[in-house]
Parts: structure tokens; C-alpha cells; sequence
């Protein structure tokens, strides 16, 4: 039993620097499991063109959003709005990997406006932001357009007077041939006249000589 026992003091010890290893090991790998995970990093604006504060002499045609990774094409926005706060266009802009692009349909007046965008980012959470960008001037109407009125108006004259002068024309015409008439009828009541007094004095004359037979 002496024996027994000794070996089993002997063997205790030897035992215990495993088992307080593999403690640790188990402790450090459950705290290990238990920290966060890093949170990935959303997307950025790089740039926009126009940039933030530009002063443009005209309304842009396009407004250009670059981002730092591709986004999703997922309800992407911009709204445009002037300095009450009014909603001048709100645009569903085209996603080309970290380009996305809003096209105006009409330009902006004059004044200072603020860009309101929306993405997602490739992360899949939403990202948004502002900038602001200024007209100095309202867009003019091509000149090419008063010209083209002027054209028509000046034709659409021309035919008036050109109407006009015609009428003028054929009044006379129709006078002349008023007078024509009326003196044709003249040159055909002649004649008949002539005719007629022919007839009676034939007749005056029959009559004097059948009342002159009869008293002889």
C-alpha cells in the first residue's frame, strides 16, 4: 500500500501544469469568440461634379456623385432644392459602379441650391449627404428660337399684304367691268330705239295716205 501510495503522490503533480494549460488555452480562445467582430467601413463621397460650393455661370446639364467602392443600384436619389427650401427636381440618378449620375430635365434659376443625395453603399447600408453649388444667371432661351419666330411672323406679314394688294386689285376690275357692261347695254338700246321710231313714222305715213285715198 506504501507503494501504491507513493506512486500516486509521484504522479500528481505531474498531471497538474497540463491541465492549467489547457484552462488557459480554453479561457483565451472563449474570449477570443467573445470580441466584436471589426465593423466593415461604409462607403465615401470622393467627389461631385459640380463640387461642393461651385459657382457655375449657367444651370449644369448633369450633376456626377464618384464614390470609393461600387454602389448598389438600390433606390438611389437626388433632390435638388433652392434656398426656401423648395424642391426644384428630384432625380432617380444611373448607377455605374461608383459613379452615379443625375441628369436635369430642366435648368436650374439663379441662385444658391442644395444637392441632397442617397446611395447604397457596397456594404449594403444606406449613405447620404449634401453640397451646395450656385447659378449666377437663369438659363436664356436659344437665340435660334426668336429668329425662327421672326421668320414666321415676317412671311405670315408678307402674305397679308400681299392679300391686301389683290383685293385692291380686283375692285377696279370688277368697276371696269361694271362700266363694260353698261355701256354694252347703251349700244344695243340704240338701235332698238331707232327701230321703233322707224316703225311709227312707217306707220304715220300709211295711215296719212289710207285717210287721204278715202276722201277722194
Amino acid at each position: 500500500m506504501t507503494s501504491l501510495i507513493s506512486r500516486s503522490d509521484a504522479a500528481g503533480p505531474a498531471t497538474r501544469p497540463a491541465s492549467l494549460l489547457a484552462l488557459c488555452g480554453a479561457l483565451l480562445l472563449a474570449a477570443l469568440l467573445a470580441l466584436p467582430a471589426p465593423a466593415q467601413a461604409h462607403d465615401t463621397l470622393l467627389s461631385s461634379d459640380p463640387e461642393d460650393g461651385a459657382s457655375l455661370e449657367t444651370s449644369p446639364e448633369e450633376i456626377t456623385l464618384t464614390y470609393s467602392a461600387d454602389v448598389l443600384e438600390v433606390s438611389p436619389l437626388v433632390r435638388i432644392s433652392d434656398e426656401n427650401g423648395d424642391e426644384l427636381a428630384e432625380i432617380v440618378p444611373t448607377v455605374e459602379g461608383p459613379v452615379a449620375t443625375a441628369t436635369l430635365e430642366e435648368p436650374l434659376p439663379a441662385g444658391t441650391h442644395t444637392v441632397q443625395w442617397r446611395v447604397v453603399s457596397s456594404d449594403g447600408h444606406p449613405i447620404e449627404g449634401t453640397f451646395t453649388l450656385t447659378v449666377e444667371q437663369d438659363a436664356e432661351e436659344p437665340a435660334g428660337a426668336e429668329d425662327t419666330a421672326e421668320e414666321t411672323a415676317e412671311p405670315a406679314a408678307s402674305d397679308a399684304g400681299g392679300a391686301e394688294q389683290a383685293t385692291q386689285e380686283t375692285e377696279p376690275t370688277s368697276e371696269e367691268s361694271t362700266q363694260e357692261s353698261a355701256e354694252e347695254g347703251g349700244g344695243l338700246s340704240m338701235p332698238l330705239l331707232l327701230g321703233i321710231l322707224g316703225v311709227v313714222v312707217v306707220g304715220a305715213v300709211i295711215a296719212g295716205l289710207v285717210i287721204m285715198r278715202r276722201r277722194d
